[in-house]
């Protein structure tokens, strides 16, 4: 009897072994199920993405001018089967070219700086510096002996800067400063003195010198207007005319919308699924012409960007034309 009673003992050891292991087995199982079904939504996501950047191409060049995209900041939504997708172009030239920039007028901008006056006259003379020819310090600015001095094992290039990136290597400039900046500058408007002014977005605007930012609420309300409209950009507020500059009736005026030349254009693409699954992806592409047979070149791509979502309630403003499929875009 005390036998069967050991006997019994390990047996029921066993199986409570073996159940556990059949739990902790089960239990791995669902869960690697559930990181598979994460990532095949997320690839998903990321190819609906990808696809709204094809499609942004192709209404771009659409041969209906009527029908093609404006890259004056409007967004696109799409619907398909099983996803929502929002579509936002933004052109390169309502930015400041930070290699193109005047002195007089990179002075002007970056008085708005989130810099002390002095730090702002040091960094305003070190980008100049970068960007010049020679290897003679600005007052106040910053070459080979200063960027030593501060222990940086690098110096100015003395050449155009190359991306906006490069930015974060001048001397004095920190990782907010470059933040406040990266709405403002760009390096794809190349030989650029002065920005597009229909086409620039309210960052740009605040910190150009001859508008009157009192007045840009009412501009851009007007600006909204006429571009659902489809009407010429009303006039922009600037100091010295600023009484008459939103007197333009954009809804009642009759002239056609010009569409603007596409040169270097932002792309940024936001899908979410209908499982919530989402990916977004931001592209600067320029036109080339058909060159290797491409219309557009990709100059720099990025993946989930730290911008505001193009579903949130600021940007629902923006969207201008909604589409469910693809089959009613063409």
């Amino acid at each position: 009897m005390k036998q069967k009673g050991v006997a019994l003992i390990l047996v029921l050891w066993v199986l409570s072994i073996l159940t556990l292991m059949a739990g902790s087995f089960s239990k791995t199982m669902r869960r690697e199920s559930a990181g598979v079904m994460t990532i095949r939504a997320n690839a998903e996501a990321n190819a609906q993405a990808q696809a709204g950047i094809s499609l942004a191409q192709a209404m771009l060049l659409h041969e209906d001018e009527a029908k093609r995209w404006r890259v004056d900041g409007r967004i696109y939504e799409i619907e398909t089967e099983n996803a929502t997708m929002r579509i936002r172009l933004l052109s390169e030239t309502g930015k400041i070219d930070i290699n193109s920039v005047t002195a007089q007028l990179l002075h002007q901008v970056l008085l708005h700086a989130p810099l002390e006056t002095q730090a702002q006259l040091e960094l305003e003379n070190a980008i100049l510096d970068w960007r010049d020819e020679d290897e003679t310090t600005r007052p106040f600015g910053a070459e080979k002996p200063e960027y030593k001095s501060a222990k940086l094992s690098y110096s100015p290039r003395n050449k155009p800067f190359r991306a906006l990136e490069e930015l974060q290597m001048v001397h004095g400039l920190s990782a907010n400063v470059f933040a406040w900046m990266q709405p403002i500058f760009t390096v794809y408007a190349a030989g650029q003195t002065e920005v597009d002014l229909n086409l620039a977005t309210r960052d740009v605007l605040n910190v150009l010198p001859e508008v009157d930012v009192n007045l840009l609420d009412v501009y851009f309300l007007a600006r909204q207007q006429a571009i659902l409209n489809h009407a010429p950009m009303p006039k922009l507020p600037r100091i010295e005319n600023a009484a008459q500059a939103m007197t333009q009736d954009v809804e009642t005026t009759t002239e056609a919308e010009v569409s603007p030349d596409i040169s270097t254009v932002t792309v940024t693409v936001e899908a979410i699924l209908d499982n919530d699954a989402q990916a977004d992806i931001q592209v600067v592409m320029e036109k080339i012409d058909g060159a290797n047979n491409l219309p557009f070149q990709i100059l720099k791509q990025q993946n989930q960007i730290e911008t505001p979502s193009l579903f949130s309630e600021t940007m629902n403003s923006f969207v201008v034309a909604r589409y469910v499929e693809f089959n009613q875009i063409r």
